[in-house]
């Protein structure tokens, strides 16, 4: 059953089946050496990267059962160290060019919370999260992934106390050490302020507007990922309109 409720069975049908198309040729071109410059390359890779989430997130918003996301899921740690490896690639002189792909940027903030969910959520390996977690790495520079990362075993991480996005996830945050009975109440009111809160930061916001902007669907995986991995009572906020439930608890 389809789980979004913005677009339609045929527009995912659409652009999953583009994008994969439009991915196939990249890749392609870039194994086969059309691509030549190394910077070339890494955007090559950093859009096969950025596709490919997009196509597993559609792929949820269209309804696909949990476990056969699980092969885009796996993708992704591919395009990631794929990206990497051009990012190494570069020459010297051009190496502060990967920074636009490795900081803490919002959108790559959220990109990394949401593909540790999708991992998470859908059962791949320890070696995988640990890969995933190195190849984010990026810490004590936010207080909520760092918790997140140890939680998920990174167990040596130095974590920082500071939020990166104080507006947009002290609520989060604080739901981590709030008291059981508290914990609902303050991933409700998170979820309720998620989707504004994203406004003029995340580059999908209002992409439903249009039928070529990129919409995927409006999922806070981040909260899926909270409340699966610190084991959250999530009956009072399974029906929102934002929460992946099925994520959560397989359906």
């Amino acid at each position: 059953m389809q789980r979004d409720t913005l677009k339609n069975e045929e527009y995912f049908n659409k652009w999953i089946s583009y994008d994969r198309e439009r991915m196939r040729q990249k890749q392609d071109r870039l194994d086969s050496g059309g691509i030549p410059l190394p910077y070339g390359k890494v955007t090559a890779a950093a859009d096969l990267w950025n596709k490919a989430l997009g196509v597993t997130v559609m792929g949820y918003s269209r309804g696909d059962k949990i476990a056969d996301l699980a092969s885009d899921v796996s993708n992704l740690l591919v395009m990631r160290e794929q990206l990497q490896a051009m990012c190494n690639a570069l020459p010297e002189d051009q190496q502060q060019k990967r920074f636009q792909f490795e900081k803490l940027s919002f959108d790559n903030y959220l990109d990394f919370l949401w593909w540790l969910s999708l991992a998470f959520c859908t059962g791949m390996e320890a070696a995988y999260i640990e890969r995933a977690l190195a190849l984010i790495d990026n810490a004590n520079q936010d207080a909520l992934l760092d918790r997140i990362a140890v939680k998920l075993g990174d167990s040596q991480r130095n974590l920082s106390n500071d939020l990166l996005f104080p507006k947009q996830y002290d609520l989060l945050l604080r739901a981590l050490d709030a008291a059981p009975k508290e914990q609902p109440g303050l991933i409700k009111k998170f979820l309720d302020g998620w989707y504004k809160g994203n406004k003029s930061l995340a580059a999908w916001y209002d992409t439903h507007k249009g039928e070529d902007t990129g919409y995927v669907g409006y999922w806070c995986f981040e909260a899926a990922l909270v409340v699966k991995l610190f084991g959250i009572e999530d009956s009072s906020f399974r029906t929102h309109k934002h929460y992946p439930a099925d994520l959560v608890h397989l359906d």
